[in-house]
Parts: C-alpha cells; sequence; structure tokens
C-alpha cells in the first residue's frame, strides 16, 4: 500500500510539472488551427471573386461570449459577403476563446479580381493568456498575397 501511494504521489508530481506545457501545447494547436481557417478563407475568397466576378468583403462576426466591443476584434469568427451585404456566401465561427484581430474595423473587401485589401493589413492570431506566448501575424504585402509569420509584427 505504501509503494501504491508513492507510486501516485510521483505520478502527481510529473503530472503537475508537464501542465503548463501541455498547456502550451493545445494553446498553440488551437491558434494554428484559427490561423490556417483564416488563410484557407481567405484564400478561397479570391477564388471566389474571381469565378464569380463580383466584389465581396469578409466581416467579423461578433455572437460570442468572448469577444470585445471593438471593432478589430474577429475572435468569434468572419462570415463571406457579396460586397453589398445582399448574400452571405460562407461563415466561418470560432469555438475556443482565442484573440483574432485585425488592422481595421472596418471588413476587408475583395475587389472583383481577386484582390484582397490593403498593403499593411494584418490578423493577429494569438492566445488569451500572454504567459504562453503563442501568436501569429498574416500579413497582406503589395501583391495582395498573404504571409504567416510566427508574432505579432509583419516585417
Amino acid at each position: 500500500m505504501v509503494e501504491l501511494t508513492l507510486v501516485l504521489a510521483v505520478l502527481s508530481l510529473v503530472g503537475l510539472l508537464a501542465l503548463p506545457s501541455m498547456q502550451r501545447l493545445l494553446e498553440r494547436g488551437r491558434a494554428e488551427l484559427a490561423r490556417d481557417q483564416l488563410l484557407g478563407d481567405l484564400q478561397s475568397a479570391r477564388v471566389r471573386a474571381l469565378q464569380l466576378g463580383q466584389a465581396l468583403r469578409l466581416i467579423r462576426l461578433s455572437d460570442c461570449s468572448w469577444a470585445t466591443v471593438a471593432g478589430s476584434d474577429w475572435s468569434c469568427g468572419w462570415q463571406l459577403q457579396l460586397a453589398d451585404g445582399s448574400q452571405t456566401l460562407q461563415v466561418t465561427a470560432l469555438h475556443t476563446p482565442l484573440s483574432v484581430t485585425y488592422t481595421k474595423t472596418s471588413a476587408l473587401a475583395i475587389s472583383a479580381q481577386g484582390d484582397l485589401g490593403g498593403v499593411g493589413d494584418r490578423w493577429t492570431v494569438s492566445s488569451r493568456t500572454p504567459s504562453l506566448n503563442v501568436a501569429y501575424a498574416l500579413c497582406l504585402n503589395n501583391a495582395g498575397r498573404v504571409r504567416v509569420i510566427s508574432g505579432t509584427t509583419c516585417s
């Protein structure tokens, strides 16, 4: 019985030591999933604009419990619409409380030629726990292409 208690105590101690690294690993996985979803949705929005020959816009969702009222907070997700707002083409809701921000408070415009937004537009996908240090930036360049950088700034 004493040996069993000792083994359980050692296992509990090892589990407590491993918990912070597991937490960071899980949060990184969530952030990478949201980053990849956003990147994929931006690419498919470009293709859809070309296929339809119409301008589109990507706007934020704001109906989740962890979102702030700031117009730059895209933490709930986003939806793709025709530029006039008459039809929603796709909705992507995020189901995990990450911080997703966009440099502008307005929607992202996608031209009929598939050009995304403007130079310097940036999304940041990060953990809501700053100590975990998990963050990715999706940056638009002058050709309207998106590149992904680890961290919160585009260089």
